[in-house]
Parts: structure tokens; C-alpha cells; sequence
């Protein structure tokens, strides 16, 4: 077996992990156009019953984001102007698509309504406060024709990049910090169980909560524990556990689906249960990922590892421009519901936004990129 280890400040991008975020983000796109649940054809309702499931790409980005982070903000620990490059390395990776989303979306909001004062619904997302309780549903409610509903895991990564390396300066050394994840992780579903696991909340009560940062702390604490484990040369648990823990992450999340008759997350015991179980296989894969091995190979894949490449715009546009699809698909189909038009929404919004991304990620998204070089930090892993 042969684990890839961090070594060199220059190295290359896993082929793997590019692969993983490319699953991720098709995984979030069929969610999102998988559709056809009430289709009178089998296989549609069959494809729409399991996309459904979805929704757990975000669960594995997150984990996969705890893990890169974790990994490259401690190997880098005791480097000079180590906040500052952190958060600027994070600011030109982030900040320039979704800025321009935002810009975009208020273009589209003016446009529709010519109301100045709608724009001023749009400040919960540009100071990344979508996410909270209080102000998500105004968040939700702004008419714009340019969607960003989706943009709350932004939200939830960006509160993350701001509070974990404070979070590690208060440890000392690996096996602390590798405890201190785990009552992170502990601490998180314990938050799921009193929000959405006690008989007397409601839906109505706990739904605010869905996408609050410490709903989903668990997901980025184990990613975070596995880039601790991954870093002790004599841990070899990585290795016996992967496997056992996919399974039973996966069993996890199934069981719980059945109760509620269905994979996707609209009843409070997928919160309780289901991201539990989605969030241990999910650090699961990412560890057999990091493996010579089937899983390897199969998420190396020169299509995977293209989409993982472009998979922040691709995650960005196949939403906003959700309207945009919608209409074609219309005009293609000539009518806005049944299976046709599921399958026209998937056939059409899949290569656009492809396109879309690859050009922002070219025009937009690397000339910022470019500045990282300026802002050095060890990065998480190499390949050898």
C-alpha cells in the first residue's frame, strides 16, 4: 500500500482528489436535475428516486475540505505570515466567482423588479451570513431570477476557513489536535440530536438550523482527523478501517432513508442519522482515495479529475443559471413538466454549465489563482 505524503511546497494536485470533487459535484448536480420522483415511466422514477441522494456530495466536499485545510494550515504551523497567507490564498480562490455570482445575481434582481432597495436582501451573502437561522429565510426569499439558494455551503465553508486555525493554535501537537476533532465531531452530532432528534421539534422549528455551520462542524472534524491519522507514519488504522467504515456509514444512511422512506434530507432524522452515516462514508472514500487501489484508479479517471477541476464554478452556475436551462428546456419540450422535460433540464443544464465553468474557471478563475505563488503555505499532499 502507498499513501501519499505531503512533502514538497511545489507539488502537483492529486489526480484522486480532483477525481472526488468531480463526484461530488455531479452527485449535487443530479440531485438538483435528477428529478422524475413522480414520473409514470420506471426508469425515470427509478433515476429521480436515487438522486435523491444526492444531497451527500456537499457532505463529501466538506469533508474533503477539513482534511486539505487541516493538512496544509498544520504542516505549515511556525512559517512566516501564516494567518495572512492562509486567508489571502483563501480569498483569491473564493471571493472572484462569488463575488461576480453575486454581481450577476443583483443584475438580474434590478433588472426584474427595478427596486434599489431589494438589492440590500443580497448583503446576508456577501458578508457569507446566508446561512444563519435568523437570516435565512430573507436570504431564501429575495426574487432574483438568478438563484443562489445553493449558496449557503459557501457560507458554511467560508465561517469554517474563518474559525479553524484559530481552532488549531490552541493544540500543541498532532494526537491533541486529532482529540480535539473528534469532540468536534462528537459536539456536532450531539447539536443534530437537540435540534432535530427530540420529539417536541418540529420541522418548522429545526429547518433554520439545516445549514448552520455547527450542523455540518462534524463533517469538516472528520476530514480534519483523517488528515492527523494520515500524517502518523505508525497509525496504520487508516488502512484497516477504510473499508469497514464505508460500509457502515453507508448501512447508516441507508437504514435511516428507509425509515424515511427516501434518500434525500427533508425529515429531521436524515440529520440525526443519515449525515451521520453520510459523513463517515465520506471520510471513508476520501482515505480509500489516498490509497493504491480500485478507488484510486477509478477517481484519477481523466473525466473526473476535469470536472473536480472546474467543479467550484460548475457547483456556482448550475444554479444560477438554473432559469436560463429551464427556459431552453422549455422551448426544446414545449411544455415545463413530466419526464420529458426532467430529461431535457439534465440534457441541457449538464454541458452548459460544463462550458460555462470551464471558460470562468480560464478567464476568471485562474489569472487569481495565479497570485497564490506570492502567499506560499506546504501544501496538504503530493503525488510521488
Amino acid at each position: 500500500m502507498t499513501l501519499h505524503q505531503p512533502s514538497s511546497q511545489t507539488a502537483h494536485r492529486d489526480p484522486a482528489l480532483d477525481g472526488l470533487r468531480g463526484i461530488a459535484v455531479l452527485m449535487v448536480f443530479l440531485f438538483h436535475y435528477g428529478g422524475g420522483l413522480k414520473s409514470p415511466h420506471l426508469a425515470v422514477r427509478l433515476l429521480g428516486y436515487l438522486t435523491a441522494a444526492g444531497w451527500t456530495g456537499v457532505v463529501l466536499f466538506f469533508t474533503l475540505s477539513g482534511f486539505l485545510i487541516t493538512g496544509s494550515l498544520w504542516d505549515s504551523r511556525g512559517n512566516q505570515h501564516w494567518f495572512r497567507n492562509f486567508y489571502a490564498r483563501r480569498f483569491l480562490r473564493i471571493l472572484p466567482l462569488y463575488y461576480t455570482a453575486l454581481a450577476l445575481s443583483a443584475i438580474g434582481l434590478f433588472e426584474a423588479w427595478h427596486n434599489l432597495h431589494l438589492l440590500q436582501k443580497l448583503f446576508t451573502y456577501v458578508l457569507f451570513l446566508q446561512n444563519m437561522p435568523w437570516l435565512e429565510p430573507t436570504a431564501l426569499a429575495i426574487p432574483t431570477p438568478l438563484p443562489l439558494y445553493h449558496l449557503w455551503s459557501m457560507a458554511v465553508e467560508e465561517q469554517f476557513y474563518l474559525l479553524w486555525p484559530c481552532v488549531l493554535l490552541m493544540v500543541r501537537n498532532r494526537r491533541s489536535a486529532f482529540r480535539l476533532c473528534v469532540w468536534v465531531f462528537v459536539a456536532s452530532a450531539a447539536f443534530r440530536v437537540v435540534i432535530f432528534g427530540l420529539p417536541q421539534i418540529s420541522l418548522q422549528h429545526s429547518s433554520p438550523y439545516r445549514d448552520f455551520l455547527l450542523t455540518h462542524a462534524g463533517e469538516f472534524a472528520l476530514g480534519a482527523c483523517l488528515a492527523f491519522a494520515w500524517r502518523d507514519p505508525e497509525d496504520k488504522s487508516i488502512a484497516r478501517f477504510a473499508l469497514p467504515a464505508l460500509l457502515i456509514g453507508l448501512a447508516v444512511y441507508v437504514l435511516s432513508s428507509l425509515i424515511c422512506h427516501g434518500f434525500s434530507w427533508d425529515l429531521n432524522l436524515q440529520y440525526v442519522l443519515g449525515l451521520t452515516g453520510a459523513s463517515l462514508a465520506a471520510v471513508a472514500l476520501l482515505a480509500l482515495a489516498l490509497r493504491d487501489g480500485v478507488w484510486r484508479h477509478l477517481c484519477s479517471m481523466s473525466a473526473l479529475r476535469f470536472l473536480g477541476r472546474i467543479s467550484y464554478g460548475f457547483y456556482i452556475f448550475h444554479i444560477l443559471l438554473q432559469g436560463f436551462f429551464d427556459a431552453i428546456s422549455r422551448h426544446i419540450v414545449h411544455t415545463n413538466s413530466g419526464s420529458s422535460y426532467q430529461i431535457a433540464r439534465l440534457l441541457v443544464a449538464f454541458p452548459l454549465s460544463i462550458l460555462v465553468s470551464w471558460i470562468s474557471f480560464h478567464l476568471l478563475e485562474t489569472p487569481f489563482l495565479r497570485l497564490k505563488r506570492h502567499f506560499p503555505m506546504k501544501p496538504p499532499l503530493t503525488v510521488e
